[in-house]
């Protein structure tokens, strides 16, 4: 069972990644659920440390989505 979660907190951080790349404020959405998931995993087996990085990560895609919520990123024309 924790074979498949990890898979699926994998696959939602690089879908999250895909998205931040795609100037998607969506990407800091799935970032906050797979990390989320990814603290309880590491807790769960006693990786203290690496739950604490994933708590900060947390805690920086909240304030990401904030700021790209009030300042939202220059996107590309698809004509240039």
């Amino acid at each position: 069972m924790e074979t498949a979660l990890t898979w699926l907190l994998t696959c939602l951080s690089v879908t999250g990644v895909v998205l931040n790349i795609k100037k998607r404020r969506l990407g800091f959405v799935f970032f906050v659920v797979a990390n989320s998931g990814w603290i309880t995993v590491n807790v769960r087996n006693g990786i203290y440390a690496q739950a604490f990085l994933f708590i900060i990560y947390t805690g920086l895609s909240i304030w990401g989505f904030i700021e790209w919520t009030r300042h939202p990123p220059l996107r590309k024309c698809e004509d240039e």
